[in-house]
């Protein structure tokens, strides 16, 4: 396997059963039976589990945030300890969520994993923390876990420490830039609309007074925002289309992450979070070029899975050099519409009192119409289902790929929604919709029963 080449290291002693979890936002106790169920029975059978923490862990101890990511999801930290139940070892923190108790929400929730010893990345006290990876020791050999965020509000990335300032709490950030291609006569047109509005003298005045203006290449024109926040960058070519590529810096400390992770543990699982789509898509089935390109990059520098998640439906599943990529796995939780209290500026939002609406009065107009209705992405069905994959590894390589149909309840009431359960009529459905995803990469997905192969060779 070309992962382990690099270090001379052999297949490990051991063969590896790894489970996986999609969004895990999950804001209630996950009810204890015995026997377990089925999507806890498949997680229990592997050596290990690795899911995307998609909720804080904490009672209120942060403050909101001006601008959450959505809900402003929080959980009571003894959801942590009914993940673990499940048989989840490792968890993936780096998301747009992270942020949206400030960074007294990061810390409790960092305080809460680590008070059960679950191991968990992509979330730090400092930017270096939030980069590290996570480690495992299993019957199978010691498994690490690097995870990074491309969708996040930028007060949610941690900070470096410095010889004389500490860091700053948060996630471990892969910035995307985006260029917004347009014709050369467009291009020009742009130029004269932002001479006309007065930008480009905004431009000059900063500059003379030795504030930054963004550099600008001669086939390019740069949109400056007049309120502080990323100018808005275009760029000549043949054809109307949204670009976008991974910071270049976030990439390398990305690479570099597996990299050691790859020395360090017998298998390495990348966790990429992302809600980009293709051409400027944002929570579809597409995958944006720049994601494609950092899952074959991470597998280049060593990881044996990528773990793709962020967008709350399922996306297509790539077999890159023996590796699996799993662009996204949808829910594995979906339980936002009961996620208690909400601060003012959520109610807001939806113009309703912010002193007096209660949490119900906010799901309801969050997803309901006139009528009762639902309406919104709570609304697609696609958004309720997903699957949970066993990679199972033998002498060292990818032997097979079982893909488990995951039912979170489209048709329950709201109290029923959001919990994993194993599909059973939905099922082939489910699985036929993955692999209709997967066919671009070459990559056949089979129904077998209630479940899907992944074709390895």
């Amino acid at each position: 396997m070309q992962a382990r080449q690099p270090d001379s290291m052999g297949p490990p002693d051991e063969d590896l059963e790894l489970a996986l979890g999609g969004d895990a936002l999950v804001t209630r106790r996950y009810p204890r039976t015995d026997p377990p169920g089925p999507v806890v029975e498949t997680v229990r059978a592997a050596d290990t589990g690795v899911v995307n923490l998609e909720v804080l862990l904490h009672d209120y101890e942060g403050y909101p945030a001006a601008k959450g990511g959505g809900t402003y999801v929080r959980a009571p930290p003894a959801v942590a300890d009914d993940l673990a139940w499940m048989g989840f070892g490792l968890f993936a923190a780096a998301t747009n969520h992270a942020g949206d108790y400030s960074h007294g929400g990061m810390e409790a929730t960092m305080d809460a994993l680590e008070a059960r010893d679950l191991p968990f990345a992509g979330l730090g006290r400092t930017l270096g923390a939030a980069r590290e990876p996570a480690y495992l020791d299993t019957q199978a050999g010691r498994v690490a876990l690097v995870a990074a965020c491309s969708w996040f509000p930028p007060a949610s990335a941690a900070g470096q420490q410095r010889p004389d300032i500490h860091g700053r709490p948060g996630i471990a950030p892969l910035g995307v830039d985006t260029r917004y291609v347009v014709p050369e006569a467009t291009l020009g047109e742009l130029s004269t609309l932002g001479d006309r509005l007065g930008l480009e003298d905004r431009k000059d005045f900063r500059r003379e007074r030795g504030f930054p203006v963004p550099a600008e290449d001669d086939d390019e024109y740069v949109l400056p925002n007049v309120g502080g926040d990323e100018p808005i960058r275009f760029a000549a070519g043949d054809e109307f289309a949204v670009r976008q590529s991974a910071d270049p810096d976030d990439l390398a400390a990305l690479r570099q992450s597996v990299r050691t992770a790859r020395r360090q543990a017998d298998w390495v699982v990348a966790s990429l979070h992302t809600h980009e789509g293709h051409n400027g898509m944002y929570n579809d089935s597409s995958v944006p070029e720049f994601l494609e390109s950092v899952a074959h990059d991470c597998v280049d520098a060593g990881a044996d899975v990528v773990l793709g998640h962020g967008p709350h439906v399922l996306r297509g599943v790539e077999v890159y050099d023996g590796s699996p990529v799993f662009y996204s796995l949808g829910n594995l939780f979906m339980q936002n519409e009961t996620a208690g209290r909400q601060p003012a500026d959520i109610y807001e939002r939806y113009d309703l009192d912010p002193l007096r609406a209660t949490p119900a009065e906010l799901y309801d107009a969050r997803v309901l119409d006139d009528d009762g209705k639902r309406i919104g992405f709570l609304a697609d069905r696609t958004y309720w289902e997903g699957v949970l994959p066993v990679c199972r590894f033998r002498d060292g390589e990818l032997a097979d790929v079982v893909l488990h149909p995951l039912d979170l309840g489209f048709d329950r009431p709201r109290t029923q929604r959001g919990t994993p359960r194993a599909a059973s009529d939905s099922a082939a459905r489910i699985i036929e919709r993955v692999a209709d995803l997967s066919a671009p990469y070459d990559t056949t997905v089979a129904v077998d029963g209630d479940v899907g192969r992944v074709e390895t060779a």
